[in-house]
């Protein structure tokens, strides 16, 4: 009988185990706001660590990771901030400070000690047991620096860029595919888009404008530009119906330039018709400040051979999803950018991104990043220095690197390039003007400058 009465007593203690309150996620106030994050906070061994990243932003911080050293670098105004997964002893200023426990990694996010990351750059901290509420003051006077952030949405084999400015400014630079409509309008409501100030649809394939019309559906929309150019499949009719019911301000593409404060979105496309969809991408530049974010849509060698000489910037969205029919070496050279973002789906069918277009980019130094194997890609800038965070920390496969062919220098190219023994001018990348050797090599500003020295145009590519 006390056997029994014995086992009726664990079995009790059990249920009052399993039937305990779970308590919730602690609560993150800042200044008054309360903050969302991935991956909330949590409480371990009586500690509570918060998302580092999420919440240095939110004060006006920028935030660098290093994948190799599994360091975070954090920095705003005069204060650095360094801080080792793993370790207790980080340093603010040079200066360690002691952790009771360490930063840890959780589901590709960096949490912290409460209290460290709260008063990392002379904020305070407050911490209610009973609400589970976190509340945060930042330092008085540091007032965030204004940031603009671009998201690089994960639309598998397709395109989809959100530009978050301040002031609720949002551009939407395409769509993804039909199937992939649901999927941005519920991440654009997730960041807290209410309308969208501009559209761009670079070109009218569907992995660009297909989810487009739901995007139409949920917002409202001021502006849209598009490249002009009619398409006759269905994907292309629903777009163009939706643009017309929207209500919206409407022009093609025609080197317009957009400006939100300080920020300016310049377009360098729409003097040119080409047989080539792809090639009538609308292309532009984001200029924030001293960071430029360049966005290629799917445009091919030829397109890049007309944009300006002077197009360098920071980021490259690379063009046609890293296919060997985009980024040539010349244009690289030109932009010279230190992060490339491909947008491209796993194990897709096209074999994207190209071997050669890797190996090309990280020849002039560019650090990669993929949606297909870092899924959504997130740049913040306050139009001086910019932090990259990705929604899996995945390191990007070094591809066995490719030796480009040699360019000849930067004061003997230009538009169109001809041969000393031929009368003939042609596109750079055009299969007849690649067998001209590169001692022959004559390199034109223009048409009429090629016209006026006797040259014709080529048959093949149609200068």
């Amino acid at each position: 009988m006390k056997r029994f009465k014995g086992i009726i007593s664990l079995v009790f203690i059990v249920l009052l185990m399993c039937t305990a309150p779970v308590l919730a996620a602690p609560t993150v106030n800042l200044d008054g706001r309360q903050l969302s994050f991935e991956v909330p906070p949590t409480i371990e061994n009586g500690g509570t660590l918060v998302p580092l990243r999420a919440i240095f932003e939110a004060m006006g911080a920028t935030v660098t990771w290093d994948q190799t050293t599994y360091c975070a670098t954090a920095a705003k105004g005069d204060t650095t901030v360094v801080l080792n997964i793993g370790s207790t002893v980080p340093t603010v200023n040079g200066h360690i400070k002691q952790l009771d426990v360490p930063a840890k990694i959780v589901n590709g996010r960096t949490l912290a000690p409460l209290r460290f990351v709260g008063e990392a750059f002379g904020g305070t901290v407050h911490w209610d047991p009973n609400t589970q509420l976190i509340s945060m003051l930042s330092a008085p006077g540091s007032e965030p620096a204004a940031q603009t952030k671009v998201h690089f949405i994960d639309v598998g084999q397709a395109d989809c860029i959100y530009i978050q400015m301040p002031d609720n400014n949002d551009v939407l630079i395409d769509g993804g595919n039909v199937e992939d409509g649901p999927a941005v309008v519920r991440y654009l409501k997730s960041q807290g888009v209410d309308d969208i100030e501009l559209i761009i649809a670079t070109h009218p394939h569907e992995d660009h404008i297909g989810g487009l019309p739901a995007v139409m559906d949920a917002f409202k929309v001021e502006k849209i530009i598009d490249s002009g150019r009619i398409h006759t499949t269905s994907f292309y009719r629903t777009y163009l119906a939706k643009v017309k019911a929207e209500g919206a301000i409407y022009e093609e593409n025609n080197k317009q330039t957009v400006n939100w404060g300080n920020i300016v979105l310049k377009i360098f496309t729409g003097d040119k018709t080409w047989q080539e969809i792809n090639n009538e991408s609308v292309i532009c530049q984001l200029d924030t400040g001293e960071i430029e974010f360049l966005f290629m849509g799917d445009a091919e060698i030829l397109a890049e051979s007309l944009l300006p000489v002077a197009i360098r910037s920071d980021v490259l969205k690379v063009g046609h999803h890293g296919s060997d029919t985009s980024t040539g070496v010349g244009f690289l050279s030109r932009v010279a950018p230190k992060t490339a973002i491909i947008s491209v789906g796993n194990d897709n069918v096209y074999g994207h991104p190209s071997p050669q277009t890797l190996s090309t980019i990280q020849a002039v130094g560019a650090t990669i990043y993929r949606t297909d194997l870092n899924g959504n890609i997130i740049i913040s800038t306050d139009g001086k220095t910019y932090a990259v965070s990705t929604a899996k920390n995945l390191p990007v496969p070094i591809a066995q690197l490719v030796t480009p062919e040699p360019m000849p220098p930067a004061q003997s190219r230009g538009l169109y390039m001809g041969s000393s023994k031929s009368d003939k001018f042609h596109y750079p990348n055009c299969s007849s003007g690649q067998t001209i050797s590169l001692a022959n090599r004559i390199w034109f500003a223009s048409e009429a400058e090629a016209i006026a020295m006797g040259y014709v145009p080529c048959k093949v590519c149609k200068p």
